[in-house]
């Protein structure tokens, strides 16, 4: 099966980086302008992400696929969104990882050990690995499933 593809705005690192460690090839630059945003995602079939409505709005105009990420939402809302929208897989599958820094495939080094094959960095399961697990366990119960088996658009936010 094929994965999405996304492109993620300024705005949005954080997010750039989780979608990589979840397996997602994921353009980000912290520069980048809304009309290469527009070009690279129609170029290379990728899925827009923004906080920036005006920049969703272009992109829906052109028929390009995007979403909009409202401000206030935290991490674990922001992947349900997105599993509940665009059926991401909310599961650390670390033979799909990607670099966080820069999008690249991971090669397993040792038995916990993986390096970047383009800009070398070296990533191991160390005690952030935990709490990525709990995020990502806490985002996967949130997740939706209509009654014909579709994930649906719903987000539970909790008031407490």
């Amino acid at each position: 099966m094929q994965r999405q593809k996304f492109i993620v705005d300024a705005m949005l690192g954080r997010l750039a980086r989780w979608l990589r460690i979840l397996g997602y090839d994921t353009y980000y630059k912290n520069d980048i302008e809304d009309w290469k945003i527009l070009k690279i995602s129609q170029e290379n079939s990728r899925i827009i992400v923004t906080r920036d409505r005006g920049l969703c709005i272009r992109a829906k105009k052109k028929g390009l696929p995007c979403e909009l990420i409202e401000p206030g939402l935290n991490i674990e809302e922001t992947l349900v969104k997105l599993a509940n929208n665009w059926k991401i897989d909310l599961s650390l599958d670390l033979g799909a990882t990607r670099c966080p820094e820069c999008n690249s495939v991971l090669e397993q080094i040792g038995k916990d050990r993986w390096k970047c094959s383009h800009c070398s960095k070296e990533y191991w399961k160390g005690i952030h690995w935990i709490t990525m697990q709990e995020i990502i366990i806490r985002a996967r119960t949130k997740v939706s499933i209509n009654e014909d088996g579709r994930k649906s658009n719903f987000i539970g936010r909790s008031n407490s």
